[in-house]
């Protein structure tokens, strides 16, 4: 199989490169850089997998469609990061940076049919009315990030659709795991506990989130991958921890004897209870999530100690 893949470099997309070279695919990474892993460079460095530099944009379809022209899927996890703060500038920054490179990358590989994948968020759902919550749920998106993955998952149905495609939209739920860096309240309990520091909990901690492995996504969008899936799917595990017995893990399995330290939540709320329904990954994709939070913490924990170069401790948790 021929697959051409965004994101190749980022967390999620390191793990997913790995198991897709193992398989044998042949793989195509495209955009601006091969990304912040440093295992991601050595595969393009030795030749493993191929890399066409363009722009983030993809805007310069003569040079995309050879390289679009005989692939047999696409796996799309490439995501900019904006930088506006204000709502408006940002959700502007999310259609500019993310949504309008996704039609042009889509556009440019229009001539054939093939299969796409597309790492979408359970974020989209805002907050659901129901727990779990299922696929069906009508979304209801609450930041610039969740209103353009929303916008993202359309396009690529749309698409898919005009083009005779199939699309898996695959909505992650809160992914951890070794090699994630970004401030999020995994990560950032984790090095303030190592440091030796209280971890930061925003609001009373009794948000509840579904946490999966990284390695438990990578081997729901493999299957999607090798099913050809055509439909969307929730990518999570079922069960719900909440912000504040998540913390109590990390400080319990990193030795720590500190108790989480709390601060006053910026927007005044109620706690937020996002868990996935798995049943129709478990019935359509042969796909349930198999690491348990204990391990994959204990595992998380022990990348940061090998780490020397350990950013230091400094952002706040928010979950």
């Amino acid at each position: 199989m021929r697959v051409v893949m965004t994101g190749g470099g980022g967390f999620i997309g390191a793990h997913l490169l790995a198991r897709m070279v193992g398989a044998g695919l042949d793989i195509t990474l495209v955009g601006s850089t091969t990304g912040k892993s440093r295992y991601t460079a050595s595969l393009v460095h030795a030749g493993t997998v191929r890399f066409l530099r363009c722009a983030d944009t993809f805007d310069d379809e003569d040079i995309l469609r050879p390289a679009l022209a005989d692939a047999d899927a696409f796996v799309l996890l490439g995501y900019t990061m904006p930088t506006a703060l204000a709502a408006s500038r940002r959700l502007s920054e999310e259609f500019t940076r993310n949504v309008a490179p996704l039609i042009r990358l889509l556009r440019a590989a229009e001539e054939q049919p093939r299969h796409v994948v597309f790492a979408s968020s359970v974020s989209i759902y805002g907050r659901p009315r129901t727990v779990p919550v299922h696929e069906t749920e009508a979304p209801c998106p609450e930041t610039p990030y969740a209103i353009a993955k929303l916008a993202a998952e359309e396009t690529v149905q749309l698409l898919c659709e005009a083009a005779g495609s199939t699309a898996s939209i695959l909505r992650f739920a809160t992914v951890y795991g070794p090699g994630e860096t970004v401030p999020r309240a995994v990560p950032n309990f984790i090095q303030a506990a190592l440091a030796g520091q209280p971890p930061v909990v925003s609001g009373d901690g009794s948000d509840e989130h579904d946490y999966v492995h990284v390695c438990d996504v990578v081997e729901a969008t493999l299957q999607a991958l090798r099913m050809r899936a055509d439909g969307t799917y929730n990518i999570g595990t079922g069960v719900g921890t909440s912000t504040v017995d998540l913390c109590r893990l990390v400080l319990r399995l990193a030795g720590s004897d500190l108790a989480p330290a709390f601060r006053p939540a910026d927007v005044a709320r109620g706690p937020i209870r996002t868990v996935c329904a798995t049943e129709r990954a478990a019935k359509e994709l042969g796909f349930s999530a198999r690491r348990d939070l204990h391990d994959g913490i204990s595992e998380e924990i022990g990348w940061f100690r090998s780490e020397a170069d350990m950013a230091p401790y400094g952002a706040l948790a928010t979950a």
